[in-house]
This record gives C-alpha cells, sequence and structure tokens, in this order.
C-alpha cells in the first residue's frame, strides 16, 4: 500500500478509506487477518489459546470502487499481495506459474506461456477455478477458435485460476509422421548410389 495521507484512527474503521492508495506494483488482491487482538505483540507466556484468527480475501478493485467494504478494527493486519499467481499447463511451449499484477484474459495467459505447441487441441481449453469457500475447481471449456473469430468473449481468469490445453491426438500422430519422414528422407537419399 502506498503510505497514507492521515493517521490511523481509532475504533472500527470502515475499508476502504480514502486516506489510502494502492502502489502500482501490487497485485490485484488485498489479505485483512483479524486477529482477534489489538496488538500483535505478546509477551513470553501469555496464553493464546482462545485466539483465532479470521483472514478475509478482497479483491483490491472491488474495494477502491467501494463494491465490496469491510470494517477494520484495531489489531487487523492489512497485506497486498505483490501479485497473483495464474497456472498454464498441457500442450503449451512453457508450462508453469505466472504472475500477473492486473487482471488477465485465457488468450494472454496461452501467449504468457508461449503459445501452444503445434498438436494443441484448440477447441478444448480448459480453465480450472476454485470455488469460492471450498477446495473444489469447477470447469470450464472454451473454444480459442471461436474467441479468435470473435464469437465468444475473451474470458478473464481469476487469482490461482489453472489452464489445462490438451493434445489432440490425431495432430500428434500426424506431426510424428511427418517428423519420421523429414528425418529419414535425408539419410535415405544419403545412401543412394
Amino acid at each position: 500500500m502506498a503510505t497514507p495521507s492521515e493517521p490511523a484512527r481509532a475504533g472500527p474503521t470502515r475499508c476502504p478509506q480514502p486516506c489510502w492508495s494502492v502502489a502500482k506494483e501490487a497485485g490485484t488482491r488485498l489479505l485483512v487477518a483479524r486477529t482477534g487482538s489489538t496488538t500483535n505483540c505478546r509477551e513470553a507466556g501469555d496464553a493464546t489459546n482462545g485466539d483465532q484468527i479470521a483472514v478475509v480475501d478482497f479483491k483490491i478493485r472491488e474495494v477502491q470502487e467501494a463494491r465490496q467494504t469491510f470494517w477494520m478494527q484495531p489489531g487487523d493486519v492489512v497485506s497486498v499481495l505483490d501479485a497473483d499467481i495464474i497456472y498454464v499447463y498441457g500442450n503449451v511451449n512453457k508450462q508453469g506459474s505466472f504472475k500477473v499484477r492486473e487482471p488477465i484474459t485465457l488468450t494472454q495467459a496461452i501467449v504468457s506461456a508461449e503459445g501452444l505447441k503445434s498438436a494443441a487441441r484448440r477447441d478444448k481449453i480448459r480453465v480450472l477455478r476454485q470455488m469460492p469457500g471450498s477446495v473444489d475447481r469447477a470447469e470450464f471449456i472454451f473454444d480459442l477458435s471461436q474467441i479468435d473469430k470473435g464469437k465468444v468473449k475473451d474470458p478473464y481468469l481469476e487469482p490461482n485460476d489453472i489452464v489445462a490445453v490438451s493434445q489432440d491426438n490425431a495432430k500428434a500422430i500426424l506431426f510424428g509422421l511427418a517428423n519420421s519422414i523429414k528425418s529419414s528422407v535425408p539419410s535415405a537419399i544419403y545412401r543412394l548410389p
């Protein structure tokens, strides 16, 4: 977070307050940890058995636009994540996790993964998204050809989304045969008398 423009207030404070702004290097999410205490400093031997920490996750844009609000209390700890993560795997040129600091579309995520391999299945790109308050993931299937033609809107990904690119087995076999022929033709020509 950027430097606040006014001192901290005593008692509950509504988040967002106009006294803060987000630095441009920040990610898109804000975490508030409610410690249940007005101080995080504890003396050695203090009993903390009854303490529970609640963590609330907000999208910064929704807080800034006052679409989502949260009453801050003394002792709350606010963290702005430096970046969100999306994951791309399967039939792409560079699999892995990618940090994002602003909204990213499915097509942009595939470009970040250096594009599709030649045997990728363009009509069945899966996006796996964790359901709120659950460990289960919902599966959404997109056709890149339809997105490229403008018939379907390019979907925005959410933090921790997984983009899974399947392999088209028929294409894989054809490309495998083509590569075998390309590699065997020079050796066959070399052996001709």
